[in-house]
Order: C-alpha cells, then sequence, then structure tokens
C-alpha cells in the first residue's frame, strides 16, 4: 500500500465518508473541501503518529493535499 492509500485509510478513521475518500483525487485541497478544521488538525495528528513526524507547525501551512503531504512525509522520512 503506498502512502496516498495509506492517507485514506486514515481519512476514513476521522470520519470521512467512503464515497467522498474513494473518490479524492491527491491533489484536491483537503481543508475545506474534503476536511474541517476539526477535523484537518485530528488528521493531522493521526499522520503524525502514524509517521513519527511533525506536520503542525507554521513551517507547513503549504500543504493543501494529499500529494503535498506525501512529499514531506518523504521528506522528513529520509
Amino acid at each position: 500500500m503506498d502512502l496516498i492509500d495509506e492517507m485514506k485509510e486514515i481519512l476514513l478513521k476521522v470520519g470521512v465518508e467512503e464515497s467522498v475518500v474513494k473518490e479524492l483525487s491527491q491533489y484536491l485541497p483537503l481543508a475545506g473541501h474534503v476536511l474541517d478544521s476539526m477535523a484537518y488538525t485530528e488528521f493531522m495528528v493521526a499522520l503524525e503518529e502514524r509517521y513519527g513526524i511533525k506536520l503542525l507547525d507554521p513551517e507547513a501551512a503549504f500543504i493543501k493535499s494529499l500529494s503535498d503531504i506525501k512529499k514531506e512525509i518523504l521528506e522528513k522520512r529520509s
């Protein structure tokens, strides 16, 4: 399973409907489109716990989509 699929599984766990996750483009901004602010924070915290990296900081404000998050995870893990 690649990172995008893993993140989609986490989206399901934070309450995003399966039909939405199934059709979700990795380039669509999550905040305001797929997740409200509370769900976005919950999703980011779940990602931090899963991958052992810090995503919720001022430098990560550019993170908008699953593609952005994937890039950040890969950079921080290397």
